[in-house]
């Protein structure tokens, strides 16, 4: 009787592991299931590029760099998400104090439309929140702490 009980008992844990089960099974993506960006053009403006998922497809478009009076050099990159349809600028492999940016200007780059800035200490990476949008012009700037030397790269359109 006692042992028919333990095996009752077991049944009725195993039954009640199923619901669980089948719960936490439907919360793993399938292999193959597309990622949806949290933003999309102008939507994306003023938004963090990883917050978003816009860093996942991301690629560099343009790379520049900015040299500090005593020789320091810091690397940025203009970088670009098709999924988001937006920009920002990250610092690259080599980073002295510098300030960061990233500008959407209008596309005969007469007007400045917006700027997303960060500043970036010595040894650290960090990257701007996004501008975004279709038939705009963006470049990534870079300015040296001590010296205010400004370097930026060549404006890249957003329409490819």
């Amino acid at each position: 009787m006692e042992m028919e009980k333990s095996r009752r008992m077991k049944s009725l844990a195993k039954v009640a592991l199923v619901p669980l089960a089948a719960a936490v099974v439907s919360l793993v993506p399938l292999g193959g299931t597309a990622y949806a960006a949290g933003c999309n053009g102008t939507g994306c403006e003023n938004k963090g590029p990883v917050s978003m998922g816009c860093d996942r497809d991301a690629h560099t478009v343009l790379v520049g760099e900015v040299y500090s009076t005593a020789g320091g050099r810091t690397d940025f990159e203009l970088r670009w998400s098709n999924s988001c349809w937006a920009g920002w600028a990250r610092t690259g492999d080599s980073v002295y104090a510098a300030t960061i940016s990233v500008e959407k200007w209008n596309p005969d780059r007469t007007t400045l439309i917006s700027r997303r800035t960060v500043d970036v200490k010595d040894g650290r990476h960090d990257w701007t929140n996004m501008v975004g949008g279709k038939g705009y012009m963006v470049r990534a700037c870079g300015k040296e702490k001590t010296s205010g030397k400004l370097s930026c790269t060549p404006f890249a359109g957003t329409d490819s």
